[in-house]
């Protein structure tokens, strides 16, 4: 397994041995050869350990399965005043496989704050809360013992037409049985065996019957191309060994050539230098990731991407997204897409755990630890699944066992799926939690998907395996609807947040509804500004939904008391239009503002007139006067404000008296009055040429009240004459 590929890791372990006594010196050239029982057995009898013995005796313990004196030694040595940083991390992954992850969490603190240049562990922080987090969003799963392990190791399975191949270092039957001084145990090889599908129940259980394939050092595991004919075999290197006296591990491709299989052949990246193994294909078999050690890499075990091209395999890349400064391996990828591989440098129960990613746009996303009892305190690694995605096989060195590494098969409940979940708050205004809410969940179109209820903790999740918008309605009873968003992309994490804040009714609601004057059509996107008349306090900016509506709560309020409010409407394309709302609350329940006021807009148009359409008040001057006076200026600025809002606009304004008084003094008196209105705006606009004015005295008299004429002419009352007595602000172009 692990100890396996990390034969080259482990010399780096023990280099510059100083002259020191006999035992310190004999333990530590076992450990280089691998012999870590003899090392251990040397190293214990060594008296005064110092911090360079403790570590060698604390790697020999963890080779051999020694994990609580490994935990012992890490413990004494991060109480030394010459320890090193790297102490404590080592000492975090013991703790760790012993499941003391609050205490290994507080080692990892300690490790961050004397190597704060490895950014890595900011990952670690909260491991323990990681821990729960990935075992509650774990799917349901049964993980169970295989029947046919033994107390040597069993691992790596995979199953190739109908057979069960896999790595074992069981004993066999020939009289000469070699081993491997790492473990004891006999060199591995590679197993097949019969497998009933229905049960996994396994059968005749024998090494594979080739000679090309088992020699005599270690062998296996073994993946197969997706077409059946190739089998990629990671095996030690019988060419030439590294510098350093290493055989490390390479990989070997064996042809199926009608029913024989070929003398396997190594692959072209092999090194006598590093190690190479632990292939997976894609699922079209064009791409072969694999393990490796080799220069360059981030750290430690890297998984690689080889591409089939022009007859052969590329030159390898590492997998930067995935790969920490820790080990990356065992790496396998299922035909639905879901790629496993195990790893050490992300947030775990202990050892190698088992994550998952998504390949997609030639890389991975959302990567995740697939949590327990898929993951345990031990190594957990060498995943092999079926194609149902439900049902499949893995390897672990877990308690509970029947000896090293055995095989477990699992079952789960629904396959692995990359979905991202918004988790949804929902609170009052005041900030409280709501419980009971119910949160309906749309698409970008409307199309209802969930609806969900918020627990005793005001949350609920919504799963997505899609991107897009998704938007969120929440109601609750004596509580206004309230509506929120979440967008999902290709780089959303793996769980985000939403919020709705559900505001308390409290008995008096107004309500404003904004039409089209001319079409009488409801409009929505309208802006409307509330502003409280009784504070002078703007209450705030909304927008009219789908019905043109807007509903709001009115707060502090009691029976009889009044209300003023200050409404002002703004949608592109139409004339700003403001208006004052007075009412009396006599009784709870809906203020309908349309009932007593006219809300329409209208649509600026050639031909509008401004006045009419803006309310604007009359613009009156002193008797026989044309002076602006201030509260004309006042209603001016309004049309200011209109034309700098549509800078290509451009108005005529037109002057109007009443029949009184001679009809040339009144066509002079307007001219006048229009001049100086146009004069008031040209100063205050852009291209002062886009209003001009005209008088028209009483030619355009609207209700008949004319004072000349054949016959004697009744006598109007002021109101009548009042109707001719106007300012028209007629867009003649927009």
């Amino acid at each position: 397994m692990k100890r396996i590929i990390l034969f080259a890791v482990s010399c780096l372990l023990i280099s510059g041995v100083s002259a020191q006594e006999k035992n310190e010196i004999i333990g530590t050239t076992e450990l280089s050869n691998y012999d870590y029982f003899a090392s251990v057995s040397t190293l214990e009898k060594v008296k005064d350990k110092d911090a360079g013995v403790l570590r060698k005796l604390a790697l020999g313990y963890d080779m051999i399965g020694n994990y609580a004196n490994a935990e012992a030694c890490y413990a004494t040595i991060c109480k030394r005043a010459d320890r090193i940083p790297n102490d404590h991390l080592e000492y975090a992954r013991s703790l760790m496989k012993s499941q003391k992850y609050i205490k290994a969490e507080a080692q990892l603190k300690i490790y961050s704050q004397l190597n704060p240049k490895d950014s890595e562990m900011g990952r670690f922080e909260l491991l323990n809360e990681s821990l729960k987090k990935y075992t509650a969003q774990s799917v349901t799963i049964k993980v169970q013992n295989a029947p046919f392990n033994t107390e040597q190791e069993d691992f790596g399975p995979v199953i190739y037409n109908g057979k069960l191949l896999f790595t074992s270092s069981r004993r066999k039957s020939e009289a000469v049985n070699r081993t491997w001084l790492g473990n004891r145990l006999s060199f591995l090889d590679l197993y097949v065996a019969d497998i009933n599908p229905s049960d996994n129940s396994v059968t005749n259980i024998q090494p594979i019957p080739s000679k090309k394939v088992n020699k005599k050092y270690h062998e296996g595991p073994v993946a197969f191309s997706p077409d059946g004919k190739q089998a990629y075999i990671t095996r030690n290197n019988y060419g030439e060994k590294a510098i350093d006296g290493t055989r490390h591990f390479s990989l070997y491709v064996s042809n199926l050539v009608g029913e024989t299989w070929s003398e396997p052949e190594p692959v072209v990246f092999n090194s006598n230098d590093y190690s190479v193994g632990h292939a997976t294909f894609s699922p079209d078999g064009k791409i072969l990731f694999f393990a490796s050690d080799m220069p360059g890499g981030k750290g430690g075990v890297d998984i690689y991407r080889s591409r089939w091209q022009d007859g052969n395999w590329s030159v390898p890349e590492n997998m930067a997204s995935i790969n920490t400064s820790s080990d990356e391996m065992f790496p396998f990828f299922h035909e639905s897409g879901v790629f496993f591989f195990c790893s050490e440098g992300y947030p775990g129960y202990g050892g190698l755990d088992v994550f998952i990613g998504q390949y997609k746009d030639d890389d991975f996303k959302q990567l995740r630890n697939v949590g327990a009892p898929f993951n345990s305190s031990g190594d957990d690694f060498s995943v092999w699944m079926n194609k149902d995605g439900l049902t499949g096989m893995i390897s672990s060195n877990r308690a509970g066992g029947k000896g090293n590494d055995d095989i477990y098969t699992f079952t789960m409940e629904k396959p692995f799926a990359f979905a991202r979940n918004i988790h949804i708050l929902a609170k009052d205004e005041k900030g409280n939690k709501l419980p009971g809410v119910l949160v309906k969940v749309k698409d970008a179109s409307g199309k209802e998907l969930a609806t969900l209820t918020t627990d005793a903790n005001a949350e609920t999740i919504y799963e997505s395996s899609e991107i897009g918008v998704f938007n969120f309605d929440g109601t609750k009873k004596d509580y206004f609807e309230s509506k929120g968003r979440a967008v999902l992309t290709d780089d959303t994490p793996e769980s985000i947040n939403a919020e709705l804040v559900l505001e308390k009714d409290p008995g008096f609601m107004l309500l404003v509804k904004v039409l089209d004057k001319k079409s009488s059509t409801v409009l929505d996107s309208v802006k409307v500004t509330l502003i409280n008349n009784m504070t002078g306090k703007e209450e705030g900016v909304f927008y009219t939904d789908k019905d043109g509506m807007i509903k709001r709560p009115i707060y502090d309020k009691k029976l009889n008391d009044r209300v003023s409010y200050n409404i002002r409407m703004e949608k592109t394309g139409y004339l700003p239009r403001g208006t004052t709302y007075n009412k009396e609350l006599t009784a709870p329940g809906v203020y309908d503002v349309s009932k007593d006021l006219n809300l329409a807009i209208e649509k600026m148009e050639v031909g509008t007139d401004l006045a009419k359409a803006i309310d604007l008040k009359p613009i009156y001057f002193d008797l026989a006067k044309y002076d602006i006076r201030p509260d004309a200026a006042v209603e001016l600025d309004k049309i200011v404000a209109i034309m700098n809002e549509f800078p290509t606009m451009v108005v005529e304004l037109g002057s109007h008296t009443d029949c009184r008084g001679t009809a040339l003094k009144n066509l002079e008196l307007s001219q006048k009055r229009a001049d100086a209105s146009a004069n008031y705006i040209k100063a205050k606009i852009k291209d002062p040429y886009r209003i001009a004015g005209k008088g028209y005295g009483e030619t355009k008299i609207l209700n008949g009240c004319t004072c000349e004429g054949p016959k004697k002419q009744p006598k109007y009352t002021e109101a009548q004459h009042a109707v001719n007595r106007r300012t028209e602000f007629l867009v003649v172009k927009i």
